[in-house]
Order: C-alpha cells, then sequence, then structure tokens
C-alpha cells in the first residue's frame, strides 16, 4: 500500500513516517499543508492518506478522496469534524493520542479491504436507548423525514417524533446532527 502522510508538525510527521516505515509500509510521500498534499497526490497516487484536520493553509478534510483511503489524524476530538469525515468517505478517525499500533492495526485491516469506519475509542455507552430508538438511530443519517423513517420502520411519523425527542434528551443533544455524532462516537450505528 502507497502512503501518503500529511502533517504540518514536522516531529508528528516524521515520527508517522519512521513507524510505517518499521512497520514495513511504503511511504511515497510528505506534505504540511493542503497545497502541498495536493501537488503530491498528483505525482505519487497514494493508495492511503493519513490527514492532519488542521492544517496551516485549511482543513486536511478537504483531501478526502474515493481516489485513495483515508484515515483522518487529529490532536482533538471534535464531534464536527468526525461527522465530515464520516459522510465525506474517511475510513478512519484517529486521534493523535491513541497508540502508534492501533494506527498501525487500522491500515493493516484496511489493506485487507475488511475495515469499516472507525470513530475514537470512546467508552461503550447506550445511553439507555430502548431497541425502537436503536432502530431509529440507526437511519438517522439517511437525512429521511420522520415520516420516510416511520414508512421503512412501520411507525407512525408521530411515534418516530417521539422517539426522536427521547433520543436527543438521552444523548444530550440539539438536533440530528449531533445525534449522529454522538451515535457514530459511542458506536451506536452501525458502518
Amino acid at each position: 500500500m502507497l502512503i501518503l502522510v500529511v502533517d504540518d508538525h514536522e516531529l508528528i510527521r516524521q515520527g508517522l513516517v519512521q513507524a510505517l516505515r518499521g512497520a514495513g509500509h511504503n511511504i511515497v510521500g510528505e506534505a504540511a499543508s493542503l497545497g502541498e498534499a495536493r501537488a503530491a497526490l498528483l505525482f505519487t497516487k497514494p493508495d492511503l492518506m493519513i490527514l492532519d484536520v488542521n492544517l496551516p493553509d485549511g482543513s486536511g478534510l478537504d483531501l478526502i478522496t474515493p481516489l485513495a483511503k483515508c484515515v483522518v489524524l487529529t490532536l482533538g476530538d471534535d464531534p464536527d469534524s468526525l461527522l465530515i469525515a464520516h459522510q465525506r468517505g474517511a475510513a478512519a478517525y484517529v486521534l493523535k493520542g491513541e497508540p502508534v499500533s492501533h494506527l498501525l492495526s487500522i491500515i493493516e485491516q484496511l489493506e485487507s479491504s475488511t475495515y469499516h469506519f472507525a470513530a475514537p475509542a470512546l467508552p461503550h455507552n447506550r445511553f439507555d436507548l430502548t431497541q425502537r430508538e436503536l432502530d431509529v438511530i440507526q437511519i438517522l443519517q439517511t437525512g429521511w423525514s420522520a415520516k420516510e423513517m416511520g414508512s421503512h420502520l412501520f411507525l407512525a411519523e408521530a411515534t418516530v417524533k417521539s422517539h426522536l425527542a427521547s433520543i436527543y434528551r438521552k444523548l444530550s443533544v440539539k438536533n440530528r446532527t449531533q445525534a449522529v455524532v454522538v451515535a457514530l462516537a459511542n458506536r451506536l450505528i452501525a458502518d
């Protein structure tokens, strides 16, 4: 697998490159900014990109492309970035505080094509959701209206709205987007 590493902190980038090479991976390029990464993409054609979210000239999330598997690497667990990474098709969202072995494990799974989106490892929390609320959460990210969700789940629209209100309360969120972020981070949504 050909890997491009994008991080504006040289120490982190060099540490990643060294760890990846030590594990037998082929690093085809390094970049410290969006501009450098875009240029490297044209010339290296990587199979995998490891992307820092915060770059000096923008967000690494803007580099997510279907042309390469993308692992988003970030210092903080930002729910909005997590949701964007998932929606744009990133393979994983990894905190920089995780052990390098975690990142290497994700890469190995990506090589075998058995890997599905992974969010940061957070304690498993089911938030006391009922089975029906969990059913609603599974289709929450579709963007369907309450009526459409009800039709899919064989529930009345009013019942779906009642479940949504309960989900928002239990997850301590205000809207669907926030609910999806919390559900992804706590692995309540199957990928």
